[in-house]
């Protein structure tokens, strides 16, 4: 079988959104390579909630600007006026699950999950929760890559890198260093 590339959420949302053109050119690679089955692409479930929760809140945060609203207003708007949150959702949603459905779909992404309460270790899920400090979410997608047996984990989250970087293969795609090692050492060679 071919080596599972995790994609976390920030990896995604850099590509979607066009955010680092360094994160592009790489995942534009990696979805070549795995498009000729020389690797596997795999998010988690998890993943796609926190890609479709925060494209919600890039939405929510253009309408706030578009109204020119401070940063201060915005913030607070987001915290506080769920109202205006449930209208942007209602009127984004389409274009939102589209977006996130269609890079899934159409480049054939594994879409991983944990595995069923029974054989779970809900001790490893402790681990990563207090041991590792990792947020609840974050604590889920990373279960979901150890428990699929990932080969590499790709982020753009320095400090999630950070904390679980002995438990995965793990690469911080907007780092520069760990970018051209990643490149020197796994995209060279598959």
């Amino acid at each position: 079988m071919a080596d599972i590339f995790f994609l976390d959420t920030n990896v995604i949302l850099d590509y979607l959104e066009k955010r680092n053109q360094d994160v592009i050119d790489i995942l534009a690679q990696l979805l070549h390579y795995h498009s000729k089955g020389r690797i596997l692409l795999a998010t988690s479930v998890f993943t796609i909630a926190e890609l479709i929760d925060t494209e919600f809140q890039i939405r929510f945060i253009g309408e706030c600007i578009n109204d020119r609203m401070s940063g201060d207003e915005i913030i607070g708007r987001l915290n506080r006026d769920k109202e205006l949150y449930r209208q942007i959702a209602e009127k984004d949603k389409d274009k939102v699950a589209n977006k996130v459905r269609d890079f899934i779909t159409k480049n054939d992404i594994e879409v991983l999950t944990l595995p069923s309460i029974q054989s779970w270790n809900y001790e490893e899920l402790y681990k990563l929760l207090y041991n590792h400090l990792l947020r609840p979410q974050d604590a889920l997608i990373v279960a979901t890559a150890i428990s699929n047996n990932v080969k590499y984990f790709l982020s753009s989250d320095a400090d999630l890198i950070g904390a679980i970087g002995k438990l995965l293969n793990t690469f911080s795609l907007r780092d520069k260093a760990q970018r051209e090692t990643f490149r020197d050492n796994v995209l060279k060679v598959i």
